[in-house]
């Protein structure tokens, strides 16, 4: 294994001359011996758009988080929001006696803040970002999305005395996490720059997205596409929750294939990476003397997204009979190992929502043992190949039967075919590579013929995925179905913004946050969103309400849970204090972490 390693490890080498792994550069020590200066973190390729509203990639909000560390309320390791560094007060208020919550939120922002580029950051770049996203005519013209709007009415501006007030519209369950984790926009910079172009700033910023200025840890020195991001400490920082501030000069986030980043990891071209999910690539780390890893159940997993309004997977019948033919047991021996566990729907052991009183998190909980498995197992436990086959030709004569408007477009010969418009029924699932072998080795030609549903399958790089995924392709573009992907849930979990018809453009007409452009019970959202946070009759009614959203996305099935995992982050052993958890990312746990 190791020697395997060792040749690919050549040629990554020769792959990545004159990209980011080869610029380390140490300093000297007060006894004489080189010390590192730059910390270089493996990542899949980033998109380049670095500022919030867009595409909603995991890579590419690291870089985010990097760049501005938090809105007004930044996280903590325990995933909790507290002030961010650069506010010195939040009050909270009623706007009238009667209401039951506060609404009205008063940030007073300390005196001579400062963004990277040394920028005054006041309450007039709080205004200023707070008008930016709820412009929703400017915004989506480039096609951006905010939420903002949904949850915050006025908002009044106190130069003199450098506060912000914001008057929330309705109070909901996370309003601290949905409203003011919003990082905040350098009004100075973007204005100065959309008046001389002579465009909106929404427009100067979709035009610049890869060259943003923040107030976080770190600072973008240079940014290449598809390559690295190179970023060096932000002098400006005010610190993270405990004041904390960077020890390691230089940060280089590099893209690193999949096939390679092992190999570049243990023979030191990178010092870290994280996520990472597979049983050959944890146990070669682990193995490792030079490297220390950190693990901890993933606040997120891996699914295939159907667009449940294209196709034939409109059809809630064709996306389960599809659930029915991949052999997920299978996928995730061949796709991550013995690290790998099962999931029905979004959530993660880590929400509280999931269990009962008296349960632990991280286990397998009552309440998700009685969602819908998509695997019958045969009395040994294996997955029954014969009754799954069964349940998913079940479900497509049942469609076929069916006659009144899509439904009529899917159809059964004489020969027991199904058919889509009068062809054999095909889907089109977009993945990227680290995906190929596993999807490849468990839709097999064989399976697909049996059950019925033929499947293309086409590798591509996630940038590209993404503008499929999300509905920034071109609508003559338009050709997949499906997507395999990874997804991390945020700290406070609102469904209403992911899953939202409101969060749905016309596809080719900007970014959908609602990436499995699905319509659901709106309603249950919205009593979800609405459950009041100051009591305990809000929680239980946030809790149960939750458990019935997840109940309808596992019958529905707009997208496929095909895993959770025990993730492992990796990383040199000459760096201490390094304390990643599952709601402590490593953009984040990278200020307190030290190279010995």
């Amino acid at each position: 294994m190791k020697k395997k390693l060792l040749i690919l490890g050549v040629l990554a080498t020769l792959l990545f001359t004159g990209c980011g792994g080869s610029d380390k550069e140490t300093a000297g020590t007060a006894d004489g011996k080189s010390k590192p200066t730059t910390f270089v973190m493996g990542s899949s390729n980033f998109n380049g758009d670095f500022y919030d509203g867009w595409t909603n990639s995991s890579y590419d909000a690291n870089i985010r988080r990097l760049v501005w560390g938090g809105g007004l309320l930044s996280p903590t390791d325990k995933g909790e929001l507290a002030l961010a560094s650069f506010v010195e007060s939040r009050t909270l208020t009623k706007s009238d006696p009667s209401m039951k919550s506060e609404d009205v939120w008063t940030f007073k922002i300390k005196d001579g803040m400062k963004f990277s580029n040394g920028d005054s950051l006041t309450a007039k770049d709080v205004k200023f970002t707070y008008d930016f996203y709820m412009d929703k005519e400017a915004l989506g013209n480039t096609g951006g999305t905010s939420s903002l709007d949904q949850y915050i009415g006025k908002i009044d501006l106190d130069e003199e005395n450098n506060t912000i007030t914001f008057y929330l519209k309705q109070l909901i369950y996370t309003v601290d996490a949905s409203a003011f984790e919003t990082f905040i926009l350098d009004s100075t910079y973007i204005s100065t720059g959309a008046e001389k172009d002579g465009i909106t700033p929404q427009q100067w910023v979709k035009a610049n997205m890869s060259a943003p200025v923040g107030y976080g840890p770190y600072k973008i020195d240079e940014y290449m596409e598809s390559q690295y991001v190179k970023l060096s400490i932000n002098e400006n920082y005010q610190g993270n929750f405990e004041g904390e501030k960077p020890n390691i000069n230089r940060l280089i986030v590099q893209n690193v294939p999949d096939e390679t980043k092992i190999t570049q990891l243990v023979t030191g071209e990178i010092d870290g990476i994280t996520g990472l999910i597979k049983e050959e690539n944890i146990d070669a780390v682990k193995d490792d003397q030079g490297i220390a890893t950190n693990d901890y159940f993933r606040h997120g997993g891996g699914q295939i997204t159907f667009h449940s309004d294209f196709g034939p997977v409109q059809l809630p019948e064709v996306r389960k009979a599809f659930a029915y033919e991949f052999d997920r047991i299978k996928f995730r021996e061949i796709f991550l190992g013995k690290y790998g566990i099962a999931s029905n729907a979004p959530y993660s052991r880590n929400m509280w929502m999931m269990y009962e009183d008296g349960e632990q998190l991280g286990t397998e909980g009552k309440f998700e043992k009685s969602l819908t498995s998509y695997d019958i197992l045969d009395a040994d436990g294996n997955w029954d190949e014969a009754a799954n086959l069964k349940e998913a030709h079940k479900l497509l004569d049942e469609a076929a039967a069916k006659t009144d408007g899509v439904y009529a477009k899917l159809t059964k010969d004489v020969d027991g075919t199904y058919l889509w418009k009068g062809k054999e029924l095909t889907l089109n699932l977009a993945i990227t590579a680290g995906w190929t072998d596993a999807i490849n080795l468990t839709l097999t030609k064989g399976v697909q013929e049996e059950f019925g549903i033929k499947v293309n399958i086409d590798s591509m790089d996630w940038s590209i995925m993404a503008n499929h995924l999300y509905g920034n392709a071109a609508l003559s573009e338009r050709k997949y179905h499906m997507f395999t992907g990874g997804t991390s849930y945020s700290i406070k979990y609102d469904p209403y913004a992911n899953w939202s018809s409101t969060k749905i453009l016309p596809y080719g007409k900007g970014s959908s946050t609602n990436s499995a452009r699905y319509v659901g019970d709106e309603k249950l959202l919205d009593v979800i969103r609405f459950s009041n946070p100051s009591s305990e009759e809000g929680t239980a009614s946030y809790k149960a309400n939750w458990r019935k959203w997840i109940v309808e996305v596992n019958k529905d099935l707009p997208l496929l849970p095909l895993y959770s995992n025990n993730y492992y982050d990796a990383y040199t052993n000459r760096v201490e204090s390094f304390e990643t958890n599952a709601l402590w990312q490593w953009p984040y746990a990278i200020v307190e972490a030290r190279f010995k």
